[in-house]
């Protein structure tokens, strides 16, 4: 299975799946695995990236999920249009378009980094739409002065430089030094990883929007607006799995504090990981993904 996940091309695991773009109030392009009939999954990357950020978890989380992953607005091959530097709303709507478009009730919703912080917002604000909620590595939360301790945020106004250069030069070296921040181990990075987010960045659409994108999500105060804190965290009712990684730049301490401030939260930790767990740890994380999905306790894995 690990060799499986870590060997096989994104579109040798993604051949059973179909791509397409929905056109409703947003146009996104979104892509749908398995039964249609099963309870709805859908998965929601981080800044800068696509839904093939999933590509490692998608076929196995279709064998029990009517899986859907989608680009962002300003990301992928989703609009490029209509920039809103409030960005967190304008996600949760478009969440809310594609719900709606595909005729779904409610879902089940797992959201990585910047997915994460959209998740969050989604429950609070539309909870009889969020079954159940996974929170990867998630962004966007601020826990009270002293609530966690040691706990102090990162600078992450200064990754804006570097940000910006590899949308200016998205050469393959560029990109295989944004994406290498987010691993444990960078050697784990598929070169198929880098050009298909190079591909992409070679956009000039794109590549203008994403430049709008990461200097208010990295550095600016409209989008502070929507964080997350501890007293808003209390308002998200829906089972939660609060997935880590131990090399995350934020700490498991966090996650675990995210888990514990929810109503009905629980935590894991894989070992060895960094920020983009899906990826890093696929093996692990749809496993314990799928049990959670399924109504099993998780125990929780600490290190």
């Amino acid at each position: 299975m690990n060799a499986q996940i870590k060997d096989a091309p994104y579109w040798v695991q993604l051949l059973a799946t179909q791509t397409r773009i929905l056109q409703g109030k947003y146009k996104t392009r979104i892509l749908e695995a398995g039964n249609q009939d099963a309870p709805a999954l859908i998965l929601l990357h981080g800044t800068g990236g696509h839904l093939e950020n999933y590509a490692r978890n998608i076929s196995a989380l279709a064998e029990h999920f009517h899986v859907i992953a989608l680009d962002f607005l300003w990301h992928g091959r989703s609009q490029t249009e209509n920039y809103n530097p409030e960005i967190i709303p304008v996600l949760v709507d478009q969440i809310i378009d594609v719900i709606d478009q595909l005729g779904l009730t409610s879902t089940h919703v797992e959201g990585q980094s910047l997915g994460g912080w959209v998740a969050m917002q989604l429950a609070i604000q539309h909870p009889e739409r969020v079954d159940r909620l996974v929170l990867t590595t998630t962004m966007g939360y601020r826990p009270d002065a002293n609530a966690i301790d040691g706990f102090v945020e990162p600078n992450w106004a200064a990754n804006v430089p570097s940000s910006i250069e590899v949308l200016e030069q998205p050469s393959f070296e560029n990109v295989r030094t944004r994406m290498s921040r987010i691993l444990a181990n960078p050697n784990r990075l598929t070169d198929e990883a880098i050009q298909v987010r190079q591909a992409l960045y070679q956009q000039p659409d794109l590549a203008e929007v994403q430049k709008l994108f990461i200097t208010e999500y990295l550095s600016g105060s409209t989008i502070q607006k929507h964080i997350i804190t501890d007293e808003l965290a209390t308002e998200i009712s829906q089972p939660t799995l609060v997935y880590w990684g131990d090399a995350n730049r934020t700490p498991p301490a966090l996650g675990q504090h995210i888990a514990q401030q929810v109503q009905n939260g629980q935590f894991y930790c894989a070992k060895d990981t960094g920020h983009w767990a899906q990826f890093e740890s696929a093996a692990v994380h749809n496993e314990i993904v799928t049990q959670f999905l399924l109504g099993k306790n998780i125990s929780a894995q600490m290190i």
